[in-house]
């Protein structure tokens, strides 16, 4: 039995990247979406992977939260498919996959931060994120000082 693959649209094909397309998807405007090991493009916009913090597939709407200081705070973008060649599978696998590192801690005297470690494609180290919870201040200084030293902790001995 053979399988065939549905063929790839021209605007999916023309959009330049420097690496492998795993996966893309089409929007009813045209608008292209390609999943490499990386990142995410949207058109021409690039969207690393340890920028994005959730993915939510509801079929056919592919919405993502980008990553921001207070968690679920970030940018909230969706796209509804009209052709999807694996995009939402293969992004939601990327961004779990990214994530090497994720350990919440309490703050005193009151709150809490997650100390997320992504991992970058062709890098060593990981890319340390503090994702504060929803109700802690990010720019209260003696919480921020607290997560700071939390995660140059972390830095030392994970890398």
């Amino acid at each position: 039995m053979r399988f065939r693959r549905s063929a790839v649209p021209d605007a999916v094909r023309s959009l330049a990247t420097d690496e492998r397309r795993l996966a893309w998807g089409l929007t009813d405007s045209g608008l292209p979406l390609v999943a490499t090991a990386s990142s995410l493009y949207v058109g021409d916009e690039r969207l690393p992977w340890t920028r994005v913090e959730r993915v939510v597939w509801r079929p056919s709407t592919l919405t993502l939260i980008e990553t921001s200081e207070v968690e679920g705070a970030g940018r909230t973008r969706s796209w509804e498919l009209v052709e999807d060649g694996r995009l939402a599978e293969t992004v939601r696998t990327r961004v779990t996959s990214s994530i090497g590192w994720s350990d919440r801690r309490a703050l005193q005297p009151k709150g809490a931060v997650r100390l997320v470690g992504r991992r970058v494609p062709g890098e060593d180290l990981l890319e340390w994120q503090l994702v504060f919870e929803q109700g802690t201040d990010p720019r209260d200084p003696a919480l921020r000082a607290q997560a700071e030293q939390m995660l140059d902790g972390l830095r030392r001995t994970i890398g």
